[in-house]
């Protein structure tokens, strides 16, 4: 049975099933599933693709963390590929304009936001290949196939792309690279539809496939990378490359609904939907949408220490809001018919607006998730990866695998993950009706809601002394989820229609 929308497809599996934040990546990853290929191949697979059609949002410049449940052995695992700050950044580096704005300190000519000196140790490269090395049935190069044909080839513009372009059209404009890669030769920015390429990107994956990660980190990448950093006066160096490493980490355990959930670890936030998912089973409230929103206020609440890299700091278990992380990130989540399940979420935060010459690469800026002022658990310090929202989640089930999804949304991650679950093990919803239903997302003294819940939300945020701020049709700002779920003999597979995402059953 498929469904007769194209987000979403509920079906019997032969191989498996895909869900990601656009149709090509979501092909790559099915491509790989029927060529042999496990959950694990086809999770590389759709993120070396989404890199080259949401080239804004994720890449080979930007960094992540993933779940992965291995049936085999029945274990899962966590892998941190974030991004961390070159040996050389130190905060006195960032001089600052003014003392505490609400929850931003600004930097002087916004250094740790715009430019080379935003850039940290991009993590994806590593992450990716980690993942393939350890679980994959394919070599790294089958998977890294659809990708490099992609952005070889051209593939068509889709919507979302084609938004991050007009909010990010002045920061591309401004740097030579940028504009020449993603724009058009008038300045203006490509139409929904239009077939775009990157052969540079092309041939950057193909250097990948043949010498593997070492490429990015010793090779002729880094050497173009390091170049391009001396040039401009960035932090990041030749031995910041060279000691980089993706972390397996320990997952953050939690109870729900009678199935065990497994996400990230520190420096993710993951366990702030553990602390959600705790709370409704005692929160107060005459509503099932009044206890959540109480639950999310209290998981908000848990973050009060602040949230930081392990290896850093052992206060390092709660989150500090930062106005400064981005919604646009890309989330992604695979299983396979083996009982394998995975889930990956990463980023470029904003994007530096940097493109290494030769290579298509374009870097992140997630220099911009450290706290500038000295002596917090997120503050900037060499080596240290910083504090994120993004928490790859898989639910199991008697320890088989019956869910992995994972969103976008900074700060609503945690709020749209509960929301699913609690939809889906509590109400018994289907999961394209658990990630389609209006949300709600209450944080500090401010309650956001979709505006077709209106009448609901106000009577709440009276209730709740909140703020209300209504978010005009589905906005993704409120996460975008993608889900793939097993359900008795069937999958379903959910990308968020509220990105445009696609769920893949095969």
């Amino acid at each position: 049975m498929t469904a007769p929308q194209s987000h979403f497809q509920v079906a019997r599996p032969r191989h498996g099933a895909v869900a990601a934040g656009n149709p090509d990546g979501a092909a790559a990853g099915i491509a790989v599933l029927e060529a042999g290929g496990n959950a694990f191949d086809a999770l590389v697979a759709t993120a070396f693709a989404m890199g080259v059609v949401e080239p804004l949002d994720n890449g080979l410049g930007g960094g992540g963390f993933a779940v992965l449940h291995h049936a085999a052995s029945g274990e899962t695992h966590s892998l941190d590929f974030m991004s961390a700050a070159p040996l050389a950044a130190h905060y006195e580096l960032y001089q600052m304009d003014a003392p505490d704005l609400g929850y931003r300190i600004m930097v002087r000519d916004r250094a740790n936001e715009l430019g080379h000196r935003a850039v940290a140790v991009p993590g994806a490269a590593a992450g990716l290949a980690e993942i393939s090395a350890r679980f994959g049935a394919l070599p790294l190069g089958e998977c890294l196939a659809p990708a490099i044909t992609l952005a070889e080839d051209g593939f068509a513009m889709a919507k979302k792309p084609v938004l991050r372009l007009n909010r990010t059209l002045e920061v591309l404009s401004a740097f030579d690279g940028a504009r020449q890669l993603f724009l058009l030769p008038d300045g203006g920015i490509p139409r929904e539809g239009e077939t775009r390429r990157n052969p540079d990107y092309a041939h950057t994956l193909r250097i990948i496939a043949r010498e593997g990660a070492d490429a990015v980190y010793r090779g002729e990448i880094a050497s173009l990378i390091v170049a391009q950093m001396r040039e401009h006066g960035g932090f990041l160096e030749a031995d910041d490359l060279r000691s980089y490493r993706a972390v397996w980490r320990a997952p953050a355990r939690g109870v729900f609904a009678g199935r065990q959930v497994r996400t990230m670890a520190p420096p993710s936030s993951g366990f702030l939907v553990l602390a959600g998912l705790d709370s409704l089973a005692t929160a107060p409230g005459d509503s099932r949408e009044e206890q959540r929103a109480r639950a999310m206020l209290e998981m908000f609440r848990a973050r009060a220490g602040g949230l930081g890299d392990p290896a850093f700091s052992r206060r390092a278990r709660a989150l500090m809001l930062t106005a400064t992380e981005s919604a646009e990130t890309t989330s992604l989540s695979s299983m396979d018919t083996a009982g394998n399940a995975a889930s990956l979420t990463y980023s470029l935060n904003t994007h530096s607006g940097v493109v290494v010459p030769g290579t298509g690469m374009l870097l992140n800026n997630q220099m911009l998730l450290f706290d500038p002022w000295p002596g917090g658990p997120n503050s900037v310090a060499g080596g240290k990866r910083p504090a994120s929202s993004m928490m790859p989640t898989v639910v199991l089930a008697q320890d088989r695998a019956e869910l992995a999804l994972g969103a976008s949304g900074s700060t609503r991650i945690p709020t749209a993950l509960m929301q699913v679950m609690d939809r889906v093990f509590n109400e018994g919803a289907d999961l394209h009706g658990a990630v389609t239903a209006s949300r709600l997302h209450a944080e500090g003294h401010r309650l956001m809601a979709d505006e077709d819940v209106q009448a609901l939300a106000t009577a709440l945020a009276e209730r709740l002394d909140l703020e209300l701020a209504l978010m005009p049709g589905r906005d993704p700002a409120m996460g975008s989820v993608q889900a793939v779920r097993r359900n008795g003999a069937h999958m379903e597979a959910v990308g968020d229609p509220r990105s445009g995402a696609v769920g893949r059953v095969c």
